[in-house]
């Protein structure tokens, strides 16, 4: 990967440090980090999935597309920031982008990191659940809080993965594994998902979340799902499809959701109980498509999302 960590320089003094001046290569082996748990950042630059799933291509560039949004953050002053490269796959093998998206993850676990994946379609949460999992203690309840239009719980086409399936994957390990399913999507939008599809969701474990949940009148309600949803798990890998977001707000997608959320306040406040928690082992936003954007607007969205949640790790709300 081609070191892309630029931006502005507004000095020596640390409270004026950005993201591009502090973020270093990460090898995961262990190394004197001094008191900040590290946040490392891992692209997966690929939309084979998402091109399986007939949706819009264009992610294979979300990861360079996101750094360069993320690079002119204020650099936190509780994490310290790392960035592992790309994952890697055989062309168009989805699982073989998923398994190198999942050793990824594990190794960023085991030097007790926190995975920040930058997308690339929505196939790699399948790679970051299993690599989480992989790297977690021995009964571990690990348990995905996904933001999205879409449930992607659809089955596997002639046995093969895709931008559609990832917590269907979830859903078949842990059931094969006799682990617990525990998924919550944030955000669904019905004319984007069959009753056949919500059906089988709901009857295999899924909580699934109306966008219609996302108003300031609800929000009292939704935080109390969440909070019992994260009462039953120990660690959560947080997804946020970009998709679940307007069109408005995020045009540069595979697939544009006319009536999707407002990142407002009330998105903000959800997001924030989530980071706060102490159990997100790990970050991803998904499907980034910068060729399908308008003047970077998604980029600079999906910045702001990881803002919000690197700001509130660990940070009792």
């Amino acid at each position: 990967m081609t070191w892309v960590w630029r931006g502005r320089d507004d000095g020596p003094d640390p409270a004026a440090q950005r993201w591009h001046q502090v973020i270093r290569p990460w090898d995961a082996a262990p190394r004197a980090r001094g008191r900040k748990s590290p946040i490392v950042v891992i692209g997966y630059p690929t939309d084979a999935g998402v091109r399986a799933n007939f949706g819009r291509p264009g992610a294979v560039d979300g990861p360079a597309a996101l750094r360069t949004a993320c690079a002119n953050l204020p650099a936190p002053t509780t994490h310290a920031l790392f960035d592992a490269g790309d994952a890697s796959g055989a062309g168009d093998d989805v699982e073989s982008w998923q398994q190198s998206l999942a050793a990824a993850v594990s190794a960023v676990r085991a030097g007790d990191g926190i995975p920040l994946i930058l997308g690339g379609g929505h196939d790699q949460a399948f790679g970051h659940w299993i690599g989480t999992v992989r790297a977690a203690a021995d009964g571990a309840v690990v348990g995905c809080i996904n933001f999205d239009a879409h449930i992607d719980m659809r089955m596997l086409q002639s046995g093969r993965a895709h931008s559609g399936t990832p917590f269907f994957q979830v859903n078949a390990w842990s059931a094969a594994h006799s682990r617990p399913f525990k998924y919550m999507l944030l955000g669904m939008q019905p004319p984007h998902n069959t009753p056949a599809l919500i059906h089988s969701a709901s009857s295999a474990g899924a909580q699934l979340v109306d966008a219609d949940a996302f108003h300031p009148g609800q929000e009292a309600s939704l935080l109390q799902l969440i909070d019992r949803f994260l009462s039953a798990v120990d660690l959560v890998c947080l997804s946020i499809d970009l998709d679940v977001f307007s069109a408005a707000a995020a045009p540069g997608v595979s697939a544009p959701s006319p009536m999707g959320i407002a990142p407002d306040a009330t998105f903000r406040t959800i997001l924030r109980r989530i980071a706060s928690s102490g159990k997100v082992a790990g970050i991803e936003v998904a499907e980034c498509a910068p060729s399908l954007d308008i003047g970077g607007r998604t980029a600079r969205l999906g910045a702001a999302v990881i803002d919000t949640i690197v700001r509130s790790l660990g940070i009792p709300s």
